[in-house]
């Protein structure tokens, strides 16, 4: 009986590998839909975009991990995708800087304006309310108009950047509202019925505790002292990067060349919370979460991965070392244990090497609304806006897999024209 159910095992994997060879050849970037709204990407952690004018290679489509070897490729995902009508651009928000900066970057870069910290928000984290100027270079060349829809995405903690960034659009900030009124941005006002779809990317919308573990170790503190010093250097550009610490007083300012080194500023960073390392903590995306509410007209679409497996001592560990394999069986330490009142199950242990599944699925307060995409078409349901619709996991997927290194058994190919096509069904 053993050998038999081999056999069919063995067939089934085989006839899987075939289809999806099949499947992986089939499907180009000529396959892609032109869309009807623009897409707009957003990077994660250390990430950057299209103002990054000394970037040695693209975010999307620009990296391969072949093992423990990372190799350039020369793919640009959104150069291919508006080649074929597709209507992308990609935002390049702070590297280090809180989902609620990001935020605001983001809408300045949209609309061409100055960005606007909020009154209330930068009171209470004691820094400039005004930050860099996009007026004359906005990210879509023109002005957005508060009117045309548009698709976000975020990669990572690009997923809460974007997650809020759609909830302030259409629900606003009473805070920024009360502290400010008629000169209240419109990004707070709310009322912006703008956002067609949210996809996130392998994001930690509750936090992960990899967050925590470097939180700990005090790498916030030495984030905002390197930036100090290389703003003092260099000024706000600094190798791929703007690091967009000016209104801190870290980097350079609109119309400064150089920051002044200032222990006063980097203590006050560290303090704030108002940053990337806290925002990804356990206790951090908890008190982000009560901040973002799901936009009863959007679509929402979760992207997971799982990279892992279960060693012979009951740890995950990656299918393939690579630059998460620490990562990865650091999140395994804490299964079982709780942070901030999360108890770490096995699904916070398995990941893609740095997100833990459950983190990556939606966030915890939308899971009882949420569904499985792939059950939801296979019931011939109609697909709802105002509810998470998570995807079935690339199983071992990275956490840079999304940057252009995804291979076996999906294709670059593969896996941007099914998100791009899945977002203009509907």
């Amino acid at each position: 009986m053993k050998k038999v159910i081999a056999v069919v095992l063995s067939v089934c994997m085989i006839i899987s590998l075939l289809s999806v060879s099949a499947f992986a050849k089939e499907t180009t970037w000529d396959d892609v839909t032109k869309n009807e709204y623009p897409f707009v990407f957003v990077h994660g952690m250390g990430g950057w975009g299209a103002y990054e004018d000394n970037a040695p290679m693209p975010y999307w489509g620009g990296m391969n991990f072949e093992g423990l070897k990372m190799s350039v490729g020369d793919t640009n995902i959104v150069d291919v995708l508006n080649s074929k009508g597709v209507e992308v651009y990609e935002a390049s928000v702070g590297p280090f800087s809180s989902a609620w900066d990001r935020a605001c970057e983001l809408y300045a870069q949209l609309t061409g304006t100055v960005v606007d910290y909020g009154e209330a928000h930068s009171k209470a984290h004691n820094h400039d309310r005004y930050g860099y100027s996009y007026e004359g270079k906005a990210l879509m060349g023109e002005n957005w108009d508060l009117e045309t829809p548009i698709n976000i995405m975020g990669h990572s903690f690009g997923g809460p950047t974007v997650r809020l960034f759609a909830s302030l659009m259409y629900y606003g900030d009473e805070a920024e509202v009360a502290a400010t009124g008629e000169n209240t941005s419109p990004l707070f006002t709310g009322g912006h019925d703008v956002i067609h779809s949210v996809s996130t990317f392998s994001s930690p919308n509750d936090g992960t505790p990899i967050a925590d573990f470097l939180v700990d170790l005090k790498l916030i503190a030495l984030i905002a002292f390197a930036g100090n010093l290389l703003g003092c250097l260099f000024g706000d550009e600094v190798m791929m990067w703007h690091l967009r610490f000016g209104h801190f007083g870290l980097t350079a300012k609109e119309n400064e060349e150089k920051a002044s080194f200032n222990i006063g500023n980097i203590v006050n960073f560290y303090n704030s919370n108002d940053n990337c390392g806290y925002d990804m903590t356990i206790d951090g995306a908890k008190k982000l979460n009560e901040k973002i509410q799901v936009v009863p007209t959007a679509y929402y679409y979760s992207y997971t991965a799982i990279a892992t497996e279960e060693n012979i001592v009951g740890m995950q560990k990656l299918t393939t070392p690579s630059l998460f394999s620490f990562s990865s069986l650091v999140l395994s330490a804490y299964e079982g244990k709780t942070i901030d009142g999360v108890e770490m199950t096995k699904e916070w242990a398995i990941s893609d090497g740095i997100v833990p599944y459950a983190s990556a699925k939606c966030p915890m307060k939308d899971i009882d609304k949420a569904k499985v995409y792939s059950d939801a078409i296979a019931a011939g349901e109609e697909i709802e806006t105002g509810r998470w619709y998570m995807m079935d996991p690339l199983m071992d997927f990275q956490h840079a897999s999304y940057m252009g290194t995804v291979g076996w058994p999906v294709s670059v190919e593969d896996f941007y024209v099914n998100f791009i096509n899945t977002v203009n069904s509907r």
